[in-house]
């Protein structure tokens, strides 16, 4: 009697970087669709049910511009290395407040949306990246209002416009790296929602928004570009003033954000197959 052998089939699953890699961006690629329907659920619910609406994102940015302007220039007689007061301060609240945003929701974007990753698969990173992208329409909003204040005041110049897509990469890379870190973080330890707040006020603090670049011992503005953030403000108040720019510093902030992002990613990758379990 001949025995017959039975062949099986078995399935490898790489773990070799390259191939957990590739997947990675495949899997980007394949839910790119759901990106997008997270980036137009996120602006539609941060207009739903709202009394002003957009007009809610010209009032805040001017209303802070005003209150900045009183308090820390009339008051406090804050220098602004020549620039009007109003210019000065809008130059940094819109850039700063979409960034503000931006971090802090996508901070939080695990929990919120605990429903739908401990049920459904789909690469978590869309979840956070969504809403950074969402950012943007509040950006283009406020960048507007930049200009226009720009244009009253007469320091309107058309590097403005020009210098504007570099630096929102800038912005949206380092609010996305620093946000997927805590968005993980946050999913496995709920207490850490109550810090963001208050590691994003000093942030701010540790930003240019108050005060000029100058101001800062020499030291420190040769490695601003640490905080991407402080560049990209700086670099907004130096085009209406029409100084030269600080190329090295932009480069430099650049490859700090990338390096963030990457940092962020991988330290999201690391841990988001427990997302499920945790939430």
């Amino acid at each position: 009697m001949r025995s017959k052998s039975v062949a099986n089939t078995v399935t490898i699953i790489s773990a070799e970087r390259h191939e957990r890699l590739r997947q990675f961006l495949k899997d980007l690629w394949d839910y790119r669709e759901l990106f997008l329907t997270f980036v137009q659920r996120d602006v539609k619910v941060r207009y739903k049910q709202t009394v002003l609406g957009v007009l809610w994102v010209i009032l805040q940015p001017l209303f802070m511009m005003g209150a900045f302007s009183l308090i820390f220039g009339k008051i406090a007689r804050m220098p602004t290395d020549g620039l009007p007061y109003a210019v000065f301060y809008i130059a940094a609240i819109v850039p700063w407040n979409t960034f503000a945003t931006a971090l802090s929701q996508s901070a939080l974007s695990m929990e919120t949306n605990a429903h739908l990753i401990s049920k459904v698969y789909f690469p978590r990173i869309v979840v956070p990246g969504g809403i950074v992208c969402g950012s943007f329409v509040d950006f283009a909003i406020g960048f507007a209002l930049l200009n226009v204040v720009s244009i009253v005041f007469g320091y309107w110049s058309p590097y403005l416009v020009a210098l504007a897509p570099l630096l929102l990469l800038i912005q949206a890379l380092t609010a996305l790296g620093v946000g997927l870190a805590l968005a993980i973080l946050n999913a496995q330890y709920r207490d850490v929602k109550h810090a963001v707040g208050f590691m994003v006020q000093l942030f701010m603090l540790a930003t240019p928004v108050i005060y000029p670049l100058s101001r800062l011992p020499q030291w420190a503005q040769d490695w601003a570009f640490l905080n991407p953030m402080a560049v990209v403000v700086t670099t907004y108040r130096d085009v209406l003033k029409g100084d030269p720019l600080h190329w090295s510093l932009i480069t430099f902030s650049l490859v700090t954000a990338i390096a963030y992002l990457t940092f962020g990613v991988c330290f999201f990758r690391k841990r988001e197959a427990r997302l499920a379990d945790v939430l």
